[in-house]
C-alpha cells in the first residue's frame, strides 16, 4: 500500500510538471512588426538595379519576395531587383515569424528607357 501511494504521488508530481506552462510564453516574446518596405529607386532605367529593404522586428523572421515581373538578387531583409522592360511593377515582401504570424508590404517601381 505504501508503494502504491508513493507511485501515485510520483505520478501526480510528474503530471503537474508536464502540464505546467513554460517560462517562455508567447506573451514574453517580441511580436512581429513590419515597419517599412522601401526601394532605393522608385523610378529607374530598364536593366538597372535597385535595392529594396524590409525593416521588420520579431523573432525567427523569414522573407518571401514576389514581383509582377523581374529578377531578385539575394534574399533576406535586403534584396536587389532588376527588370528588362519598361512598365510599372509591384514588389511584395511577405514576412513570417517563428509563431507563424505574417504580414506583407508592397512597393511600386516604374522603369523607363
Amino acid at each position: 500500500m505504501k508503494k502504491l501511494f508513493l507511485f501515485l504521488g510520483m505520478l501526480t508530481i510528474t503530471g503537474f510538471f508536464a502540464c505546467s506552462k513554460s517560462n517562455t510564453s508567447p506573451s514574453g516574446t517580441s511580436t512581429l512588426k513590419f515597419e517599412t518596405l522601401a526601394a532605393a529607386d522608385t523610378v529607374m532605367k530598364v536593366n538597372g538595379i535597385t535595392t529594396i529593404t524590409a525593416k521588420v522586428s520579431g523573432e525567427g523572421i523569414t522573407y518571401k519576395w514576389t514581383a509582377t515581373y523581374g529578377t531578385f538578387i539575394g534574399s533576406g531583409s535586403k534584396v536587389q531587383w532588376t527588370v528588362c522592360h519598361s512598365d510599372k511593377f509591384s514588389i511584395t515582401c511577405e514576412v513570417k515569424d517563428k509563431n507563424n504570424k505574417s504580414d506583407s508590404r508592397t512597393v511600386y517601381i516604374r522603369t523607363v528607357e
